[in-house]
């Protein structure tokens, strides 16, 4: 799974180290005392304490192999269109966890056109990126942004994630090289069996990084397509999950003419990238981006 998701988070652990440190040493600060009557004797110098080696990856050969074929077809594949039920959950101090729900339908046309739109519990909201401008319309309150980005979706994806903390949940799977995208950062991986998703047949398996958990269901038809994901935030309080059932997927489909072009609606009022956030507000960490994208 792509550490673009966790960039903020490794971030934020760094600052807080940082404090730590300058705490301790602030508070080493003290009045001046009288000089002692003989000098101190200098402590013994330690040595460091070894360096932890890398955690070696450790990958079942046929989940690794299942996970390569599917990305293959998806990489090989022009154009593709999905639809899928997405639900995420919302973890609260002293509150019931609460599960959320939306539908989200994505268009890909590789490599530079893509459109999306998502409405559900949480947001009503729709994006078109046709190689050279990418619109973000919030039907909602009928606002929208548009930024001219002259590129391929992978690089626009990379761009909305790292300058706008927005990380488009299921976009691994739209990236030119889905095994790449989806292996960065695996430790473990297992088959876990057959089982069942979104009514077909399946190849389970499960992965491990180290801040998640994600399982991908895999179509064992002839095509291996992806239906099911589930991801597992294990370093955000109460382990909040993911979950993306992939109601419908086809390849090569027939896009309409106008499909990846946005018209503003009537009526719409147009922002600049810098309202997408409010001002002094920091950025979701990335992982939540991932369950609930930002909202204006």
């Amino acid at each position: 799974m792509n550490p673009r998701r966790t960039l903020r988070i490794r971030w934020l652990g760094v600052s807080v180290r940082l404090a730590a440190v300058l705490a301790v040493a602030t508070t080493g600060w003290s009045e001046p005392q009288a000089a002692p009557a003989k000098p101190a004797t200098a402590p013994t110098q330690q040595p460091p304490p070894p360096a932890e080696a890398p955690k070696a990856r450790r990958v079942d050969p046929r989940a690794d192999e299942i996970l390569k074929k599917m990305s293959e077809l998806l990489a090989g594949t022009q154009r593709l269109a999905l639809e899928a039920e997405e639900s995420f959950d919302e973890v609260y101090e002293q509150a019931p966890r609460v599960q959320l729900t939306n539908v989200r339908r994505i268009a890909l046309e590789r490599p530079g056109r893509v459109a999306a739109d998502a409405t559900g519990d949480t947001l009503n909201r729709a994006a078109w990126y046709d190689g050279r401008t990418l619109s973000i319309l919030n039907k909602e309150e009928n606002l929208y942004l548009s930024v001219e980005m002259t590129d391929t979706v992978d690089a626009v994806l990379d761009k909305v994630a790292e300058e706008y903390g927005i990380v488009v949940p299921l976009s691994d799977l739209l990236y030119s090289d889905p095994y790449a995208t989806l292996m960065e950062g695996v430790l473990y991986g297992d088959y876990v069996g057959l089982h069942l998703a979104a009514g077909v047949l399946c190849h389970h398996l499960a992965f491990t990084q180290e801040e998640i958990d994600w399982q991908i269901w895999v179509d064992a038809g002839d095509k291996p397509l992806p239906r099911k994901l589930v991801i597992t935030y294990l370093t955000e309080p109460g382990a909040p999950q993911y979950e993306a059932t992939i109601r419908r997927i086809t390849l090569g489909p027939r896009f309409p003419e106008g499909l990846f072009r946005f018209e503003a609606p009537e009526g719409a009022k147009r922002i600049e990238p810098a309202e997408l956030l409010a001002p002094g507000t920091p950025k979701a960490p990335a992982a939540a981006e991932s369950r609930k994208e930002n909202r204006r």
